[in-house]
């Protein structure tokens, strides 16, 4: 069973794959009332939670640039390969997490 369990995820996570990723589409993050600084009130369900890619997993995010140019795309997506989580505090704010 657990063998039959584990065949499941591993095909129903590469069908998530995709060379076309469009990534996770909020829009333009610098109109929100905080800029790039994630609030409680647009991240309810994630506040507090210092797990960023539980939910935004790495192949989902900064594929596309949500900035209109202003922020090079490229440089953002060496810093997270770069920094993984830690990445997230630098542009994002801490999420609510007390450190």
């Amino acid at each position: 069973m657990k063998s039959l369990l584990a065949i499941l995820l591993i095909l129903s996570i590469a069908g998530c794959v995709s060379e076309d990723n469009q990534g996770q589409g909020f829009g333009n993050i610098l109109d929100s009332p905080e800029g790039l600084i994630v609030t409680e009130g647009e991240h309810p369900d994630g506040w507090g939670r210092p797990d960023c890619n539980t939910c935004h997993p790495r192949a989902d995010i900064h594929q596309v640039d949500r900035t209109d140019g202003l922020l090079p795309l490229e440089d953002i997506q060496a810093l997270v390969e770069e920094e993984g989580l830690a990445s997230c505090v630098i542009c994002h704010g801490d999420n609510g997490v007390d450190e």
